[in-house]
C-alpha cells in the first residue's frame, strides 16, 4: 500500500482532497499526441514503454511564468503535496541533469524515501524530459516523465504525460492509480489554483 501513495518526482504524492476529472478517449489522446511530438522529443526516443497517464491544462498565466516554477523543479514541492524538498543539479547552461525527490514519510516517525531520476532533455520554456534511476521505490521499468509548455500569449498548454512499465499488471494498475490521483488531485488542481485555468484532457490507460 505504500508503494500506492509514492509516485515518482516528474509526478508524486496522492491527495486527500476529491475534484472531478475530465475524461477523454484515447483516439483523441493520440490525436494530440501526433499534434504536439514534432517539435518536442517523442518518448519512443527514450523508451518503449506506453503512455500510462496524461494531464493537459490550460492555464492563465504567460510561459515564462509557467516555467518559473515548473522548470525549477526544486520548486517542485510548492505544487506536489507529498514532496518534502527535492534536489537539483544543473549544468553551465543552467539546465538541468537530474534530480532527487525526498517523500514525506507515510507516517510520524517513519522514514524519509527518495527516488531519482535523470534528465534527458531540458529547455526553458518549451519542458523537460526525465527517467527514473532503476530500480528504484515503485518498481517501475522504463519510467518516463515528459512535461510540455506551449506558448498561447497570455495563456500556456501544459502537458504532462507519463510512460512505464512494469513486472507485472497488478504493480502497472496499482501505480496508474498513483499517477492518476497525484496527477489530477494534487498537481493539476495546485497549479490552477496558483495560475488560474482548466483541466483540457485526463487520460488513463489501463492494461
Amino acid at each position: 500500500m505504500k508503494q500506492l501513495l509514492m509516485v515518482p518526482a516528474i509526478l508524486l504524492m496522492m491527495s486527500c482532497n476529491g475534484q472531478n476529472k475530465v475524461k477523454m478517449n484515447e483516439k483523441k489522446t493520440i490525436q494530440t499526441e501526433k499534434e504536439t511530438t514534432s517539435i518536442y522529443p517523442k518518448a519512443s526516443d527514450f523508451v518503449k514503454s506506453p503512455l500510462r497517464n496524461r494531464i493537459r491544462l490550460e492555464l492563465d498565466a504567460t510561459v515564462n511564468e509557467v516555467w518559473a516554477l515548473v522548470g525549477k523543479l526544486e520548486r517542485m514541492p510548492e505544487y506536489s503535496s507529498g514532496l518534502k524538498k527535492l534536489d537539483a543539479d544543473y549544468d553551465a547552461d543552467n539546465k538541468c541533469t537530474n534530480y532527487t525527490c525526498h517523500f514525506f514519510p507515510m507516517e510520524e516517525g517513519g522514514e524519509v524515501t527518495t527516488h531519482s531520476e535523470t534528465v534527458k532533455w531540458y529547455e526553458p520554456n518549451k519542458g523537460l524530459v526525465s527517467l527514473a534511476e532503476e530500480p528504484n521505490i515503485l518498481g517501475l521499468q522504463q519510467s518516463l516523465g515528459i512535461i510540455t509548455l506551449e506558448d498561447k500569449g497570455e495563456q500556456t498548454i501544459l502537458q504532462w504525460d507519463t510512460y512505464f512499465t512494469s513486472e507485472n499488471d497488478e504493480m502497472i494498475k496499482m501505480n496508474i492509480m498513483g499517477f492518476e490521483q497525484a496527477l489530477n488531485i494534487d498537481i493539476a488542481q495546485n497549479l490552477i489554483k496558483k495560475f488560474g485555468g482548466k483541466v483540457l484532457e485526463s487520460y488513463i490507460n489501463k492494461p
